[in-house]
């Protein structure tokens, strides 16, 4: 497995990804970041935002936006917005893999928090 950064030309396999991935869901209607916006974000210097492969098979994704506007610069925070691994390759640490190496980059960056937002009933997903 290899852990690296995200190329605009790996869009494609990216959504895909999170579309189908349910736990991934923004709201009741919408099913993933609008497509515009994630691309915009992959290549956006101030986010961190890096894909496992393995074999040339795209297995999971992380993003974390690295300049939260809703939160004060000065104070370092980061806000962790996707993590995702492809059903089967879960519980398998690659999860874990990727969020290492983001917290990493973020540190490079003198990042001292991160933070998360999740859904509740995303966490019956998880149980499923």
């Amino acid at each position: 497995m290899n852990i690296r950064k995200v190329k605009l030309k790996d869009f494609k396999k990216l959504y895909q990804l999170g579309l189908k991935t349910p736990e991934l869901k923004v709201s009741s209607t919408e099913y993933f970041m609008d497509p515009e916006e994630f691309k915009f974000n992959i290549k956006n210097i101030y986010e961190v935002f890096l894909l496992s492969e393995e074999n040339d098979d795209i297995i999971g994704f992380i993003y974390a936006n690295a300049k939260d506007e809703e939160r004060d610069y000065t104070m370092k925070w980061a806000c962790l917005v996707y993590l995702a691994v492809k059903k089967k390759y879960r519980v398998k640490g690659i999860a874990t893999k990727l969020y290492n190496e983001c917290c990493k980059e973020l540190n490079r960056r003198k990042i001292k928090f991160i933070y998360g937002c999740g859904q509740i009933q995303n966490l019956e997903l998880l149980n499923s």
